[in-house]
C-alpha cells in the first residue's frame, strides 16, 4: 500500500498514486484508441473528444453514485447542508463506484455521437479496448490506495495490509479474529460516540508537524491545569463563570489542534511516537485476495482480445458488446470475493447488480446487432481536405 506517491516540493501538496495511475491509465487508453484509429481511418479529433467526455463524466458519475450509495451512513450525518456537499466534493479520501462512472461517460458518449452524426457503432469499438486497459491500471491504483480488496485469502499469493488501511479496519469494524487492535491505537474523539483507530495518515505525518502540534497542546494542557486550580479556589459565582469560560475556549482550541487522534494517545499512555509507529506495524490487516489485481490481469487480458477482435470483427459494434459480455460476469464474480462492498442490493452488491444487466444489454446487444448492417453506414473514413469516404 502506499497511497500517497510523492510531495511536491515547497508546496507540500501530496500527490495521491490512485490518481496518477487514473491519469496514466487515460492517456494510455486515449493514445492507444487514437493508434486504432488512425490505422482504421477514423477521426482523432473526435476520439479525443470521446476521452475527455468520459473524463468528466466518469469522475462525476464515479462520485455521484458513491456519494448516493452511501449518503446514509458518510455524509447525511453531517451537521449541515454546506458541510455535506463540500464531503461530496472532496476526493482526497477516496470514495468512488466504477459503474456510476462508466454509465456517465457512455452517456455523454452516446449524446456525443448522435447529436454530431458520427458512427456510434464503429467508434465505440474503437474505444472498447482502451476503456479495459485504463480500467485495469486505474485498479493498480486502487492496490496502492487499499480500496477494493478482498476477503480472507491463504493462498501463496495473500497480501498483507499496512495498520489503518481499509482492509485493516473494516476487519477490525467488523470484529474479525485476529483483527484486534490495543488500547494505545484507539481513541474516542469529542464528536464520536464510539471508539475508532488512529488514523493511518495522522499517525504517518512529519514528525515536525505532529510534534509542534503536541507541543502546542501540552502548553494549552498547563494553563487549563491552572485555570482548573483556580476555578476550585473561586471566591463568587462570577469568578467561577469566567473562568470556566476560559477553560471552554481553551479546550476548543486544543481539540481543533491537529492529529488529536494521535497527540491524545500519545498524551493518554505516556508513548513516544516511534513507539506509537512501531506497534501501528505490529497490527496489519488479516491476509486479503488482491482483487485489484485479479482485477488487473483480468482486464489486461480483455484489451489485449478486444484489441485483436476490433481488426477481425465482421460487423461494426461487436467489439463494445463483446467488453459488456465479458467483464460484466468477470465483476459479478470477482464481488464475490471482494468484501468492501455491502449486499444491500436484492441480496447483491450493487456493482453485481449492475453487472447483470450490463451482461443481458451486451448480449442481447449482439442478438440485435446480427439485424444491422455489418458496417455503420455513419462510418466514414476522415480525410480533411476532401469529402469523407465509406470507411473499410
Amino acid at each position: 500500500m502506499y497511497p500517497i506517491l510523492f510531495k511536491i516540493p515547497y508546496l507540500g501538496r501530496e500527490v495521491p498514486t490512485f490518481g496518477v495511475m487514473m491519469t496514466l491509465g487515460f492517456f494510455l487508453a486515449i493514445w492507444w484508441a487514437m493508434r486504432r484509429g488512425f490505422k482504421s481511418g477514423a477521426n482523432p479529433d473526435v476520439i479525443i473528444n470521446m476521452g475527455f467526455i468520459s473524463l468528466i463524466g466518469g469522475v462525476l458519475g464515479c462520485r455521484i453514485m458513491y456519494a448516493w450509495h452511501y449518503w446514509d451512513t458518510q455524509f447525511a450525518r453531517l451537521p449541515t447542508t454546506t458541510a455535506r456537499i463540500f464531503a461530496v466534493l472532496d476526493l482526497t479520501q477516496g470514495g468512488m463506484e466504477f459503474y456510476g462512472g462508466f454509465i456517465a461517460a457512455v452517456i455523454g458518449v452516446l449524446v456525443y455521437l448522435r447529436l454530431w452524426g458520427h458512427s456510434t457503432r464503429w467508434y465505440l469499438d474503437i474505444v472498447a479496448p482502451s476503456c479495459a486497459i485504463g480500467m485495469a491500471i486505474g485498479r493498480i491504483g486502487c492496490f496502492f490506495n487499499g480500496c477494493c480488496f478482498g476477503g480472507p485469502c491463504d493462498l501463496p499469493w495473500k497480501v498483507k495490509f499496512p495498520y489503518g488501511s481499509n482492509p485493516a479496519f473494516v476487519q477490525w469494524e467488523r470484529r474479525l479474529p485476529g483483527a484486534e487492535l490495543p488500547a494505545e491505537l484507539i481513541y474516542l474523539s469529542d464528536n464520536a460516540a464510539t471508539p475508532t483507530p488512529i488514523q493511518l495518515r495522522h499517525l504517518m505525518a512529519a514528525d515536525s508537524e505532529i510534534e509542534s502540534a503536541l507541543a502546542e497542546s501540552k502548553k494549552l494542557r498547563a494553563e487549563l491545569t491552572e485555570l482548573f486550580i483556580a476555578r476550585d479556589k473561586a471566591a463568587n459565582d462570577a469568578e467561577r463563570k469566567s473562568l470556566e469560560d476560559k477553560i471552554s475556549k481553551l479546550n476548543a482550541v486544543r481539540t481543533k489542534l491537529p492529529f488529536y487522534d494521535v497527540r491524545q494517545q500519545l498524551e493518554r499512555y505516556d508513548m513516544t511516537l516511534p513507539q506509537l509507529r512501531e506497534l501501528a506495524h505490529e497490527h496489519p490487516s488479516l491476509p486479503v485476495h488482491p482483487t485489484q489485481l485479479y482485477s488487473t490481469l483480468g482486464l489486461t487480458a480483455l484489451a489485449l482480445f478486444l484489441n485483436s477482435l476490433y481488426y477481425r470483427r465482421a460487423r461494426d459494434g461487436v467489439v463494445i458488446l463483446t467488453l459488456l459480455t465479458i467483464e460484466a460476469p468477470s465483476r459479478f464474480l470477482l464481488e464475490v470475493i471482494r468484501k468492501d462492498n455491502p449486499l444491500d442490493t436484492f441480496g447483491l452488491t450493487i456493482s453485481q447488480s449492475i453487472a447483470l444487466s450490463l451482461t443481458v444489454i451486451g448480449a442481447l446487444g449482439l442478438i440485435y446487432l446480427r439485424t444491422l448492417p455489418a458496417r455503420s453506414s455513419r462510418a466514414k473514413i476522415w480525410i480533411p481536405e476532401d469529402e469523407p469516404a465509406k470507411a473499410k
